[in-house]
């Protein structure tokens, strides 16, 4: 089959948001001209890759320019990898890996070492070099068991409205974005687009986003913003969804997940993406009543230029290891690379020499935000070395916290 993938034209923009609608089951309202704002607004033009069957949108995808904190606080571009779709028409037929292909040659040519996505299907993107680096934590619990009544001496909480929220909440979770890996840096627009755009018909017959602020004389040191759905039975079993928890100290943390077991008539608490290593369970009276929903990989990484990559996050201690990095879909990161660390700083070389250890770039994209146990991968096949050698690149690649991605993208 002939097909290409071609600039986004203006005149083609309505054609390739169907087409992406399309490939996720929905239909696309180009009517709705605020919805039109917000795709100019987010999707770059340039960044677009729409693959065409003669006059026919068939395929999409793209990327955003994103800034993804990494072990030890340096901000790495990273090219996030997004709305990829193919028709059913046209499936199987190379579109993908076209895309794919040209995706990753233009990160290369921008210079962001990494890219990075949300994988809609496991088995597709490790071919393509991504490795599943980020775990999430879908969590729900019944406040009635959980425990309500306690309150975080000190720290108050209350509901601000969505214009007070849009200037409190970007600082908020800058703070923290800088200090947590897997976080990108949110812009203006992302803030208002992908954060506070709130159509009622986006809802799915919940409220409007609210905006609980944790304050502390006055200075807020934390959010969560949620959105409540109501149910009766008799009793009330109304739904306390939670999009997302923020909190710059820890008594802003506890303040907010107390307020969240005691909103009366929504006993239900849910939120769709903890932290894996979110301590919630030991904060509630009864950490029993937290049911995990879901454990998943959430954030995926690919290291578009493994010895850039390598070097600009930090390591555990001091040391040296040498790997063997194969890569089939980038040939330019295929070698050997000792990576020597002093204090935590590391030196990257490529190297021709017999490495300690062997493995894809998709594994060490899964290692290297350094929320991933080097012993299990070597384990299932996927590192190839003795165990005082993995045990060496474990305690080099851990960090102290798991690395967590707020939101999909």
């Amino acid at each position: 089959m002939n097909f290409e993938i071609r600039e986004l034209k203006p005149e083609d923009v309505d054609a390739f948001r169907q087409a992406i609608s399309s490939g996720f089951g929905h239909d696309a309202d180009l009517d709705d001209e605020q919805g039109g704002e917000r795709f100019r607004a987010m999707f770059d033009r340039e960044r677009m890759l729409p693959v065409f069957a003669g006059d026919e949108i068939m395929g999409t995808g793209g990327d955003f320019a994103l800034t993804l904190t990494v072990p030890g606080g340096a901000q790495v571009p990273m090219s996030g990898l997004t709305i990829i779709t193919v028709q059913p028409t046209h499936t199987r037929q190379g579109m993908l890996t076209a895309m794919m292909r040209k995706h990753i040659d233009a990160a290369r040519d921008r210079g962001e070492p990494l890219g990075g996505l949300w994988a809609s299907e496991v088995p597709i993107y490790g071919r393509y070099g991504y490795g599943p680096a980020v775990r999430m934590r879908g969590i729900k619990y019944d406040a009635r068991f959980a425990g309500r009544g306690r309150s975080e001496e000190g720290v108050m909480v209350r509901l601000a409205p969505a214009e007070e929220a849009e200037v409190l909440l970007p600082p908020l979770f800058a703070a923290v974005q800088g200090g947590r890996p897997g976080m990108f840096q949110r812009s203006a627009d992302w803030w208002k687009w992908r954060l506070f755009f709130d159509p009622e018909k986006h809802r799915e017959g919940q409220s409007a986003l609210r905006h609980a602020i944790a304050e502390v004389d006055g200075e807020p040191v934390g959010y969560m913003t949620y959105r409540q759905k109501a149910s009766w039975d008799q009793l009330a079993e109304g739904e306390l969804r939670i999009r997302e928890v923020i909190a710059t100290t820890d008594a802003g943390y506890r303040a907010l997940w107390h307020y969240a077991t005691n909103v009366d008539l929504f006993p239900i608490v849910k939120c769709w993406n903890i932290a894996a290593d979110d301590p919630l369970q030991l904060l509630l009276h009864d950490g029993r009543a937290v049911t995990t929903t879901n454990m998943s990989d959430s954030l995926w990484i690919r290291l578009v230029d493994v010895a850039d990559a390598l070097r600009r996050r930090t390591y555990a201690g001091s040391g040296t290891i040498t790997i063997a990095v194969a890569d089939a879909f980038a040939d330019w990161n295929a070698g050997t690379y000792r990576i020597t660390v002093e204090n935590g700083v590391a030196t990257v070389d490529k190297v021709v020499t017999e490495a300690d250890l062997a493995m894809d770039v998709s594994t060490l994209g899964a290692l290297y935000l350094g929320g991933r146990d080097a012993m299990g991968l070597a384990r299932v096949g996927r590192i190839e070395g003795s165990v005082e050698a993995v045990g060496k690149l474990d305690a080099l690649f851990r960090i102290s916290v798991a690395p967590w991605c707020a939101e999909v993208f």
